[in-house]
Formats: C-alpha cells, sequence, structure tokens
C-alpha cells in the first residue's frame, strides 16, 4: 500500500484507518467483552443467541450511518472521504463480525477455518489489487479491503445466520438497552484510547505538511502494532493475578518488566532508519523522510515504555473490577492528551513536536496511577 500509494497519500490512508478504528469501536460499543464474560456458552444458541445478533446488527448499522454523516460533514474535501463512504458499508462485512459466536460457543474448528480463510482471502485479494492491478487509489484500496472480508464474512453467516434474527419484540428492545447500560463503561474506555497515540496521527493531518504526515504514519503504524502485542501481556497479567489473592504490587517486578520492554523495544531507540527499512522495504525511501519518520519512531517508542511500567496496575484495576475508575483515569487523562497537544500547535507552527506532545497522555495516566496506587499503599518492593 505505501508502495503504491507514496508517502504522502500513505499518511491520508492512515487517516481513514484510524477512522474506521473508531467506527469500529463504537459498532462493538463493549459488548463482545460483556457478552463473553455474562453469558459464555448461553449466548451461542436458542432465544439469546437471536438477541444478541439483533443487538451485533443494530449497532454496525448505527455506527455505518454515523460514519457516512462523519465523511459527509468532516472529511468531504479531505482524500480520504470517498474511502471513508466505502469502508462505512465495510462495518456490517467485517470478517471479525462472528467471532464472539465462535467464541462463546467454544467452536474452536470453526474459529480457526473462519481465521484461515480470511488470510487466505486478504492475501491473494490484496495481491491482485496491489500488485497486479497495481491500484494507486485510497478508495480502490478500501474497496479490496472490504471484498476481502466478504468470504470469512459470508461463513460466519452460514454458520450462525438464522431467520429469527429479523423478529423483534419488545423483549429485544429491552435486551439491547440493558446491554448498552452495562457495556457503557467498556464502551467509553475502548473509545478513550484514541485519545492517545492516534490523535497525533489527526494533529499531524490538521497542523502538519503532508509529508510529515506520510513520515508520521510509517512510524504510527509500528507502534500501533507493538501496542497490540501488549493487550496479550496485560491478558496474562490479569490472569496470574486472579490467581493470587495478594493485592500488593512488587516495585521490583515492575521495573523488571518495563526493562525488559525496554530491551525489546531497543532496535527502535537504536536503529529505526533499519527498522522502517525491514518492515517497508518496497518502498523508495528519501533521506528527509526516512530522517523524519526515524525521529518520530524514536519518541512513540518511549509510548510502550509507559505502557509496560503501568500494565500491572492497570490489570489489578481490572481484576479488582474497578471499572469506572479505571474510565476516569484513562478518559481524563485522554482529554488532558488532546488539549496539550492541540492547545499548543494551535498556538505555535512546531509541528515536529507532535510525537513529543503525544506522549503527554501517556505519562499522564502512568504518573497518575502511581500515585493512585503509592496513596493507597499498594507497592512492596
Amino acid at each position: 500500500m505505501a508502495r503504491n500509494l507514496g508517502a504522502i497519500h500513505f499518511g491520508y490512508l492512515g487517516i481513514l484507518q484510524s477512522d474506521y478504528l473508531i467506527f469500529c469501536a463504537l459498532a462493538d460499543f463493549g459488548t463482545a467483552t460483556l457478552i463473553l464474560a455474562f453469558f459464555g456458552q448461553r449466548a451461542s444458541r436458542g432465544r439469546l443467541l437471536a438477541q444478541v445478533f439483533q443487538l451485533r446488527f443494530l449497532l454496525a448499522f448505527a455506527a455505518m450511518l454515523l460514519m457516512c454523516l462523519f465523511a459527509f460533514t468532516i472529511r468531504r474535501h479531505h482524500p480520504a472521504f470517498y474511502g471513508e463512504l466505502i469502508l462505512a458499508i465495510g462495518l456490517i462485512f467485517q470478517h471479525a463480525f462472528f467471532d464472539w459466536y465462535f467464541l462463546c460457543g467454544k467452536f474452536w474448528k470453526r474459529f480457526l477455518t473462519s481465521k484461515i480463510l480470511h488470510t487466505i482471502s486478504y492475501t491473494c485479494i490484496m495481491s491482485f489489487a496491489l500488485l497486479y492491478l497495481q491500484i494507486q487509489r485510497i478508495e480502490y484500496i478500501a474497496l479490496a479491503m472490504v471484498l476481502a472480508a466478504l468470504p470469512a464474512w459470508g461463513f460466519g453467516v452460514r454458520s450462525a445466520f438464522s431467520i429469527r434474527i429479523f423478529r423483534f419484540t419488545k423483549r429485544s428492545l429491552s435486551f439491547v438497552k440493558l446491554i448498552l447500560n452495562k457495556a457503557f463503561p467498556f464502551a467509553l474506555a475502548s473509545l478513550a484510547s484514541f485519545a492517545y497515540l492516534p490523535i497525533g496521527l489527526y494533529a499531524a493531518d490538521i497542523f502538519a505538511p503532508p509529508d510529515f504526515l506520510g513520515a508520521y504514519n510509517f512510524s504510527h503504524k509500528l507502534i500501533v502494532l507493538a501496542s497490540g502485542f501488549m493487550v496479550y501481556f496485560i491478558s496474562s497479567t490479569l490472569i496470574s493475578q486472579h490467581e493470587s489473592r495478594e493485592s500488593q504490587l512488587h516495585i521490583r517486578e515492575i521495573i523488571l518488566f518495563t526493562l525488559f520492554i525496554t530491551l525489546v523495544c531497543s532496535p527502535l531507540l537504536l536503529f529505526p532508519k533499519f527498522i522502517l527499512h525491514l518492515f517497508f522495504f518496497a518502498v523508495s525511501w528519501t533521506d528527509s523522510l526516512l530522517d523524519t519518520s526515524a525521529y518520530c519512531l524514536q519518541l512513540l517508542t518511549l509510548s510502550l515504555i509507559f505502557q509496560a511500567a503501568r500494565m500491572s496496575m492497570i490489570s489489578s484495576l481490572l481484576k479488582e473490577r474497578q471499572i469506572w475508575t479505571y474510565v476516569a483515569i484513562v478518559s481524563g487523562c485522554g482529554i488532558l492528551n488532546i488539549a496539550i497537544l492541540f492547545g499548543i500547535l494551535s498556538q505555535s507552527d512546531h509541528y515536529r513536536f507532535i510525537p513529543l506532545l503525544t506522549l503527554s497522555g501517556d505519562i499522564c495516566i502512568t504518573l497518575f496511577l502511581f500515585g493512585l496506587f503509592l496513596r493507597k499503599k499498594r507497592f512492596l518492593w
């Protein structure tokens, strides 16, 4: 994609993908987590299955309408406009739309088949579009993405779809209202996460020249990928904490884990140009583009280290079901991050500080969590 589009339009594609992820979060609205936690296997059969499908389809359709409205009001004159409209349709046909059904029902073979099918479909369709047709427009790439998701989506429909989904009753609407109320804090926490790393991408789109946005997007892609892997550490930490009744956190373990993540991330800090060349091997790099992207990558890598430092504290809040405390901290620090980033940039033209200013949210949430756990005397050496 980066090779076909070039650095500038690849930056615009990054904006499109970030918008799409936000509306994916709205389409989910924390309900997948809630259904897995509250209903488990019961959600994969009977009347409850139909009600959950009704909920998921209503949310997806509402998110699609909101994304279309967003495109016409906010992105009307943006290079990603037509891509926004195409990916809005893709909210209905997400390949992962049926993941909750396979997980709740413990249909592991079907789940694996769905993922393999999507991998093959995505590889074939995107390879044909990018390498053979060599498409060089954002909207055509967005269309290829939607088409690539259809086989896995169709497999989910064949596995789980039922005519009962279209039978809406008063009880169905009550179920939707109940789940949305319960899922609200999870949805808020999910949406608040976009006030951290992705907000730098939006700031670059507004305040920086297009070439800086393109350079920033290269580094942003790698850090978001690495942040996704960090989720697995949070899950494993949460599981291990559930197995222990100890409520205290050990400073020594936090330091060791943070040093471990720092060591793992050291190539991003020490050899950013090599890493960029390695991952984006098909791109024709210029010295200016590579220098700017390497500078952004070094600064944004610090976000991973801050995430490692606060991981055990976040896991503790989730283990103890202090959901609203967690939501308040994440949302409050996210709002502060936006205020600092846009406040400073609106008063000056120092757009090269965007990666550094983007870290203000990470610094804030990490310090706040340490202060909270210190005040509660939850730390031991």
